[in-house]
């Protein structure tokens, strides 16, 4: 079990202009200057936290683990792997009520801070895996698979926290209608393995909304 303190100190406005939809960039004076309100007071509210843990993979089992993803979609997406990475991160939930306090002040800026912590918690993702990766030797790896992708049920989230010991580790929660608390958080599956096929490549090939992704509509895709 590893548990880390991510620290961000600046934030990707592209990543949030993608979830905005939008295609002309941060040209509007107006609309960089709100970017960058939104983005210092969202820097001040993040506390991010990350914890993971790493089994054995072996015929579609991970091994010494209670939590058990179903759906054919994720044993495609673990082909030839033979260690699987449990990982969940957080936001914070100070962040949570930053969004709540703009939505008091105006819908622009409630949807912008929305999506800049969008953006930010990929960003805590992809610094907590580079430390991870910095302490195994070198392998391939899959992309980020979460509940909810393909045919992954995203009921699973519950045990998949409860394996990480997410709420004691990190504050972070399902609730019953499943929903988690922080909500700026994510929970996902990596796959570690030689030679892995061409599959572990995250493109639109593998999605199951190839031909109606809006992000896809919009002439972006919901990865970097």
């Amino acid at each position: 079990m590893n548990v880390y303190r991510i620290i961000l100190t600046e934030l990707q406005s592209k990543d949030a202009l993608r979830y905005l939809g939008l295609k002309t960039g941060l040209a509007d004076p107006a609309m960089a200057a709100l970017c960058e309100t939104c983005s210092k007071a969202l820097l001040s509210a993040i506390d991010a936290r990350a914890v993971c843990r790493i089994f054995p993979y072996r015929d579609g089992v991970i091994e010494g683990c209670t939590y058990r993803p179903a759906g054919s979609t994720i044993r495609d997406h673990l082909t030839g792997c033979d260690r699987v990475i449990l990982l969940a991160a957080t936001l914070g939930p100070a962040v949570d009520t930053l969004i709540r306090r703009t939505m008091l002040k105006g819908m622009a800026e409630a949807m912008m801070t929305d999506a800049l912590a969008s953006g930010a918690i990929e960003q805590v993702l992809d610094l907590a895996e580079a430390e991870i990766f910095a302490g195994l030797s070198p392998t391939g790896h899959t992309w980020r698979y979460s509940p909810g992708y393909g045919d992954l049920p995203l009921d699973g989230q519950k045990d998949l926290l409860e394996v990480l010991d997410a709420r004691k580790r990190i504050g972070l929660y399902v609730s019953e209608s499943l929903l988690m608390t922080p909500t700026k958080s994510v929970t996902c599956l990596i796959g570690l393995g030689e030679n892995l096929p061409e599959s572990a490549k995250k493109s639109c090939k593998s999605c199951t909304l190839e031909g109606k992704c809006i992000f896809r509509q919009s002439g972006t895709t919901c990865y970097r």
